[in-house]
């Protein structure tokens, strides 16, 4: 299965170790976002093309995954709402089984308790589910 992992870019670490357990589960990342150009880029507003250019390439990924998992963010995010905004309207529409949170919730959004949202305490669990 091709999984996108959605997390507040100052919780890499723990979206790595999320990544790296759905490679060893045998499934595949649509991006790896923790080691590209998100991770370099720290400010936005002077370089409006490579912002551009992460905004469409992580954009991009969660709309090609069969998958999108949530790191629940442990320190303040903005990316991370909107990737799952992307998920949760393509679960809307039909377009997407796996809408996944893992962990527990530090900073609370209504749309963790969405109807295609599963909560998980680990991605181990969320893994197990699938079979």
């Amino acid at each position: 299965m091709l999984i996108y992992v959605a997390g507040a870019l100052a919780d890499a670490e723990r979206v790595r170790a999320v990544q790296a357990a759905v490679v060893a589960g045998g499934h595949e990342l649509s991006l790896d976002w923790t080691r590209g150009a998100d991770a370099a880029l720290t400010d936005y507003e002077s370089q409006p093309a490579a912002s551009a250019a992460v905004a469409s390439a992580d954009l991009a990924a969660v709309l090609a995954a069969e998958a999108v998992l949530v790191v629940a963010p442990e320190h303040e995010g903005r990316g991370v709402y909107v990737e799952l905004g992307a998920a949760l309207a393509r679960a809307s529409a039909g377009a997407l089984q796996h809408v996944a949170v893992l962990g527990p919730i530090q900073h609370q959004s209504v749309f963790f308790h969405h109807p295609a949202v599963t909560r998980w305490v680990t991605v181990e669990a969320w893994l197990d589910s699938l079979g």
